[in-house]
């Protein structure tokens, strides 16, 4: 497992200086974390309202409306993988790490996982992941799981307002394949990933 600060990271995305404590504040005193598996919130109103959002919103969305979502959980394996045509920032409240790929990674609308690589975020660590990056859940790397800022423009990852002509398209800017093992395979989710369903373990 490579960290972050890896020169191969930039492959993937960046690491960006801002200050996040009260960021990591709020995800760790304020949001919910759920008794297994993952909660994901697509937009949280009162962490919108952190003053540094406005910072982050004007100097990495150039003032497109953001969305200011966490995912929390408990999560270790890849299990699916998905990509925006923007960027998203992750921000960390404690270690974990991120398992990525390329949008260039995928051929005939297939990923292979031994193509894929593991990034560790600690806490407070915070990172764009260029548009076509390939990402989904963190992954723990503790028994107490993973709380994580999720920044991305308004209305991403929500319901579709009418049928896509491409079943990769899953929610509203959410290109999504899935592990065959994954229940976003049972849900329907494209089935596009070749290869052992990594697990994290620690």
């Amino acid at each position: 497992m490579k960290t972050i600060k890896d020169n191969s990271f930039s492959l993937y995305g960046k690491v960006i200086d801002v200050d996040t404590s009260t960021i990591v504040d709020y995800l760790i005193n304020q949001t919910e974390m759920p008794l297994e598996n993952n909660l994901y919130i697509a937009h949280d109103e009162k962490m919108y309202d952190l003053p540094i959002m406005r910072y982050i919103e004007n100097k990495y969305f150039g003032q497109m409306e953001m969305q200011t979502g966490y995912c929390n959980g408990f999560n270790s394996k890849l299990n699916a993988l998905e990509y925006h045509a923007s960027i998203e920032i992750d921000i960390a409240s404690n270690d974990s790490c991120l398992i990525l790929g390329r949008q260039e990674d995928i051929n005939d609308g297939k990923i292979f996982t031994k193509d894929l690589q593991i990034f560790k975020m600690n806490k407070g660590d915070a990172v764009i992941l260029y548009p076509g990056t390939l990402h989904f859940s963190p992954c723990k790397l503790s028994d107490s799981g993973f709380k994580m800022a999720i920044l991305l423009p308004k209305r991403t990852n929500l319901d579709l307002p009418y049928p896509s002509i491409d079943q990769k398209l899953f929610k509203i800017n959410k290109w999504l394949y899935a592990h065959e093992e994954s229940k976003q395979a049972k849900n329907g989710a494209y089935i596009g990933i070749i290869g052992e369903n990594i697990e994290i373990k620690y």
